[in-house]
């Protein structure tokens, strides 16, 4: 029998903080699941640590070569059975109810896709942060994402057929492939917010965004320079924000280098 949710876990030397986010997945009280853990040529031992817990929802895959991030994103959805995707990635970690309160939501399908407010763990400091400090909206938010941002793919679930039909994730990016994905899809699909701090996303020294910097802003310029081109009417009636976006981007690059 197929799983109701297919966890897609991207793994590049993720073996730092990969058995607790494994860990968190196994620990779900919701059970009607199975990962698809896609090894993008790791040289570390996370090989290891993901065998180290035996579940046969567990599913591990490798690439013979190194891909780029929204590549092999795309690579392990096309192996998921389920009808809904969620996405996990190996430094981050999920409380334990994270499925289960998306149970209800999940099998009445009247929602495309969910996302969740976080818990941000400052590492350095060992401190906990709440990402966004006010009630996430349900519904078609595009003008909402347009504003204020506030979808962290650890949170994400998609339904599967909502992938297959924008063609999964644009894998000329390798930041914002999910902004970009969500931004398309928040057009004419129904989103569901879960305000509860179910997700624990990790803030330290490695995080790939914050390490390329100059790489956001260029996806990020490329991304606003094509809803120009296209002459997208959901852009066009927002584009102050995105403008903002874009300016507050590079500024950022330019205080960082």
């Amino acid at each position: 029998m197929e799983p109701l949710v297919s966890i897609i876990v991207n793994c590049k030397n993720g073996s730092k903080y990969l058995k607790k986010c494994l860990t968190s997945i196994k620990n779900q009280k919701f059970k009607d699941w199975e990962i698809i853990f896609f090894d993008n040529n790791s040289s570390d031992n996370s090989y290891e640590i993901f065998h180290e817990i035996k579940d046969e929802r567990f599913r591990y895959f490798k690439s013979k070569n190194n891909e780029t991030l929204y590549k092999a994103r795309n690579l392990a959805c096309n192996q998921a059975k389920g009808k809904y995707l969620a996405f996990l990635d190996t430094d981050d970690w999920w409380h334990e109810e994270f499925l289960n309160s998306r149970v209800f939501f999940l099998n009445e399908g009247s929602y495309d896709f969910f996302y969740s407010n976080t818990l941000c763990y400052i590492e350095k400091k060992n401190k906990y942060k709440k990402y966004k400090n006010y009630q996430l909206p349900s519904g078609l938010i595009y003008k909402d994402l347009a504003i204020d941002y506030f979808i962290i793919i650890s949170g994400l679930i998609v339904k599967k057929i909502i992938f297959e039909k924008e063609n999964y994730f644009n894998d000329i990016y390798n930041i914002i492939g999910d902004y970009d994905f969500v931004m398309r899809i928040s057009k004419y699909s129904k989103g569901h917010a879960m305000n509860n701090n179910l997700i624990f996303y990790r803030i330290h020294n490695e995080n790939f965004s914050k390490l390329n910097t100059e790489t956001f802003f260029n996806e990020y310029n490329y991304w606003y320079k094509q809803q120009e081109i296209l002459n997208d009417e959901y852009f066009l009636e927002n584009k102050k924000y995105f403008k903002k976006k874009l300016l507050e981007l590079e500024i950022n690059f330019l205080l960082l280098n």
